[in-house]
């Protein structure tokens, strides 16, 4: 695989980490509300759970290519639209911000599962290539908040300018490059085949979810992963606001710090996995997030707790989110490797537009949001045990994934 691929991919991931910092940062900073951010947060998520497996559907129809082209252009709109609109009223504000929100998160999900698929067909080296995969996203988690702080009191506006760029120049690469990412081989099936797969895709890869209970404790992993995770982003800000009594712009310290020990995390996975198996690599990411966790929760009034556990936390999220990936990509099929992937992302993230309806609903008891997050670390626990116990068992052997 080239490496121009993951230079652009680490571009759109830089801009995708400002555009969160700035729809949770610039949302609270102008309301002044955690229902608000709460309700913003709900919007951002609602429109992934039709769109994520249509996407999934058209990068194993059509190819990696003109989606992601599609995309860019999309998320350039999005932002354009928030430089030329005043907002006053706060609903607004939260819708605005939501709808956009929703366009990059939904960007960011074509993204990674179309890197998924190329890399699928393409590398010869899945688990090497899946770890950079996952480096960009974290290096992105660390520049994009940091150039966030550094030009928030510029003003939001000018800095919405440079996801446009970032956006732009992805897209350009996308017409312009030789890489041949259309032919058959790259969509796994024929041209004439299409009609036939666009029908039953859907069907058939929602039926191999059901019928793989691997996948299915993947899934609840994630999900406990993706509701922690949601709740630090979409109630952080307000967390540091009224229990640390700190700017908010202070929240760019948690994205930062999470993106810097999540580029650590890559590092620890590579080394690790060379000398310790899969399972035993899991049993320790999930020692790394269910202990910093906790701390996390009994102790809210410490930003400094609150950053350093919950950065820990993203290494052991690093290590089972690529365990998780590799699964899919080494069990599913790569003829519907695109929609199977796409459905499992909206059902492992249908549960954050609940968390922020949840905030939106009893965000008034800022406890709800502590409560909340041990649910979630409960949910990791239960899910990781169980993928462990798979694993032990030897029981993915009798699909195609192997204990290493």
């Amino acid at each position: 695989m080239s490496t121009l691929f993951f230079y652009f991919l680490f571009l759109v991931l830089t801009a995708d980490g400002l555009m969160v910092f700035l729809t949770s940062v610039v949302v609270y900073m102008l309301t002044g509300s955690i229902e608000y951010a709460g309700l913003s947060y709900a919007i951002w998520w609602l429109p992934r759970l039709v769109l994520i497996p249509l996407i999934g559907r058209l990068i194993d129809n059509i190819g990696v290519r003109p989606l992601s082209i599609i995309s860019d252009c999309i998320k350039i709109a999005g932002c354009l639209f928030l430089v030329a609109c005043n907002f006053h009223d706060p609903l607004i504000i939260s819708i605005a911000f939501g709808i956009v929100g929703s366009l990059v998160s939904i960007g960011n999900s074509q993204t990674m599962i179309a890197y998924e698929k190329i890399i699928a067909i393409l590398s010869k080296h899945k688990e090497h290539h899946v770890n950079l995969m996952s480096r960009m996203d974290f290096l992105g988690m660390i520049i994009g908040p940091v150039v966030g702080m550094l030009l928030i009191d510029m003003g939001y506006k000018y800095i919405l300018l440079l996801p446009c760029l970032f956006y732009s120049l992805n897209a350009g690469y996308f017409i312009f490059t030789n890489a041949n990412l259309d032919n058959k081989e790259m969509n796994g099936i024929s041209r004439s085949n299409l009609g036939t797969v666009d029908k039953k895709s859907r069907f058939h890869s929602l039926g191999f979810i059901m019928s793989t209970p691997i996948i299915l404790v993947v899934i609840g992993l994630a999900t406990g992963n993706n509701m922690f995770d949601g709740l630090v982003e979409s109630s952080g800000a307000a967390l540091i606001d009224r229990n640390m009594e700190l700017p908010v712009k202070y929240f760019g310290f948690i994205d930062v710090a999470a993106g810097i020990f999540g580029v650590l995390g890559t590092y620890i996975y590579g080394m690790a996995l060379k000398r310790i198996s899969r399972s035993s690599l899991l049993l320790l990411g999930l020692f790394v997030i269910v202990i910093p966790s906790f701390t996390l929760i009994l102790n809210p009034n410490s930003i400094w707790i609150f950053v350093i556990c919950y950065a820990l936390t993203i290494i052991g999220k690093v290590i089972t989110g690529n365990v998780n990936r590799i699964i899919r990509i080494e069990v599913i099929p790569t003829t519907i490797l695109a929609s199977t992937s796409s459905i499992i992302v909206l059902l492992c993230q249908s549960v954050l537009p609940i968390v922020g309806i949840l905030l939106f609903f009893f965000g008034g008891k800022g406890s709800i949001v502590y409560y909340l997050m041990t649910f979630s670390v409960f949910i990791t626990l239960l899910s990781g045990v169980l993928l462990v116990i798979y694993m032990k068992n030897k029981v993915i052997e009798h699909t195609i994934y192997k204990d290493q």
